[in-house]
């Protein structure tokens, strides 16, 4: 009766660590999983830190009666990475551009034309968008005079 005792209890300490050893397993692939999907979004994100836009004060004017042109100046700061174009927000709504895209290297200054005519008051935001496609947060904000 002892030798069965003794017996039952190694194979319940046994069974006891194979549970052990599968619960751990589990939970490293849920873990390993949120950890790889959470570097897949933080790497593009990081391109965008720290890219500073301006719009120049007296940067807004209009031209053909129906379009406004917009200078915007890419400060120093960021990353290289490229900036293949640029989205402007107009009140809220994002507003296309003419001539498609223009990348905007560092201290660098271009004009867009926007197809939408800008009046006084509206708020004009602008977002770089990099050469991956990843769209940035506005990093800068203008209030037509």
């Amino acid at each position: 009766m002892e030798k069965r005792k003794a017996q039952s209890e190694i194979i319940t300490t046994v069974l006891i660590i194979l549970l052990v050893l599968a619960a751990i397993i589990i939970v490293w692939q849920v873990v390993q999983r949120t950890i790889k999907g959470g570097t897949g979004q933080i790497e593009p994100a990081a391109a965008c830190i720290n890219i500073n836009l301006e719009v120049a004060n007296s940067a807004v004017s209009t031209t053909n009666g129906s379009q406004s042109k917009v200078t915007v100046t890419r400060k120093a700061g960021g990353t290289d990475t490229t900036v293949s174009d640029i989205k402007f927000v107009i009140d809220g709504i994002v507003t296309e551009t003419v001539g498609g895209a223009i990348t905007l290297p560092v201290l660098e200054t271009k004009d867009y034309t926007l197809i939408k005519l800008l009046t006084k008051g509206q708020k004009v935001e602008v977002a770089a968008v990099l050469s991956g496609g990843t769209v940035c947060n506005t990093a800068a904000e203008y209030t037509v005079p």
